[in-house]
């Protein structure tokens, strides 16, 4: 399940939606190392949160914005303790987390560092610090709040809906049984696998398939990643000859296929692009393929792995797992390829998404019908029984 999160202007106030294949499209004004707070720049210097003022290129340190209401106790900095100030002009040439720094998970092997023209800094951001909320406030809904898109199954549909208010506002016509989607690094395209063997292109400006691209029927598209310059996809195969197909977008089309065992599901890539972390639900191991050379580099020995998700660069991987007979999170130094830590979940975890600051994991327990926090600074877990008979899959986070 592709996962993303997303930070807004001004004030923020942070949300979970459950459901299956939710990605979220949003349009904010902010940076990997700050936000815009009124008409000036919020970034942790010195480790301390600052308030500056961008004029051009230039920034000034200043103490209090036109609201008088800046207070530094309201965000946090431990998680960002070198996050140099950035005038407005220079936060759309920024990268996401991870393109450009951060060791890499393979001995000698550079770093995918994509043109910075690839990416639309105003649609999908991480903060590297917790973001402030303002005592007693209510957002009021506006045209920058996200959009999500969610994958119908049954009825063979990609809907996209409006966030603030909750409404649908299209539905689009996949080939049938849809699973997963993703999003293009410049927001232009949704990717959606169909078990039917095929992966729908979608114009997300005019809302319309743009091309579908029919694989051979030995192929059931199911998980789906995008590489961090946005040249190319990966594909899992879920049945018995398995398979991730290599989808290159300009051309769109399969270029090569990574052997896997029978039934691989998720795929995620590291925030450097250097790797694909593919998990099976039906077996015994989360395999590591090097995407310079689609060759095997190594596999963890973590049973019925689901779903996979990375801090902010890169260096910790978390995978949600049923080996064991209960749910558990296995994070993984992926330097070392060492477990660092397990959680306890609930039963049949399945997607998982990591929240601002790195601070937060959030896990749906599919078998039991529950959400488990996992508080990554204190290493405790809290899980809410969400009632019903709910079978939560698909995380985003909405402002």
């Amino acid at each position: 399940m592709t996962i993303r999160l997303s930070a807004s202007t001004k004030f923020m106030a942070a949300g979970i939606l459950l459901s299956l294949g939710w990605f979220v499209l949003e349009s904010c004004d902010c940076d990997t190392t700050g936000f815009y707070y009124d008409d000036f720049w919020v970034a942790c210097v010195a480790g301390k949160p600052t308030l500056m003022a961008s004029s051009g290129s230039s920034v000034s340190t200043v103490s209090t914005g036109p609201l008088a209401d800046f207070s530094p106790a309201n965000y946090d900095c431990k998680k960002d303790s070198n996050s140099p100030p950035r005038p407005r002009a220079s936060a759309p040439a920024d990268l996401p987390p991870g393109t450009s720094s951060g060791p890499s998970p393979v001995a000698g092997r550079p770093h995918a560092t994509p043109a910075a023209a690839a990416y639309l800094p105003q649609q999908l951001r991480l903060l590297p610090f917790l973001p402030y909320v303002p005592p007693s406030a209510t957002p009021t809904c506006d045209s920058s709040f996200p959009d999500v898109l969610q994958t119908d199954q049954l009825e063979g549909l990609l809907t996209r809906i409006t966030t603030c208010p909750f409404a649908i506002k299209i539905t689009i016509p996949m080939v049938p049984l849809p699973l997963q989607v993703a999003v293009t690094p410049d927001g232009s395209t949704a990717l959606v696998t169909s078990f039917n063997s095929a992966l729908n292109f979608v114009n997300l400006a005019t809302n319309t398939v743009s091309f579908t691209l029919m694989t051979d029927p030995s192929i059931n598209p199911d998980g789906i990643a995008i590489s961090p310059d946005g040249t190319r996809a990966y594909i899992t195969s879920f049945n018995t000859n398995g398979g991730v197909s290599v989808v290159e977008l300009a051309s769109r089309a399969i270029i090569a296929t990574i052997p896997t065992n029978a039934f691989p599901q998720g795929v995620e890539i590291t925030p450097d692009g250097s790797q694909l972390w593919v998990t099976y639900p039906l077996g015994a191991s989360v395999d590591i393929f090097d995407t310079l050379t689609n060759t095997h580099v190594t596999g963890l020995n973590i049973g019925q792995s689901v779903d996979v998700a990375f801090n902010s660069t890169g260096t910790h991987a978390y995978i949600t797992s049923s080996g064991t007979g209960s749910g558990l999170v296995t994070e993984i130094d992926t330097s070392t390829y060492k477990t660092l830590n397990t959680y306890a979940v609930g039963s049949q975890p399945v997607d998982i998404s990591i929240s601002y600051a790195d601070q937060f994991l959030v896990v749906n327990n599919y078998g039991e019908g529950s959400v488990s926090v996992i508080d990554l600074g204190k290493n405790a877990v809290v899980t809410t029984q969400l009632g019903g008979n709910s079978t939560p899959t698909g995380i985003s986070w909405v402002h």
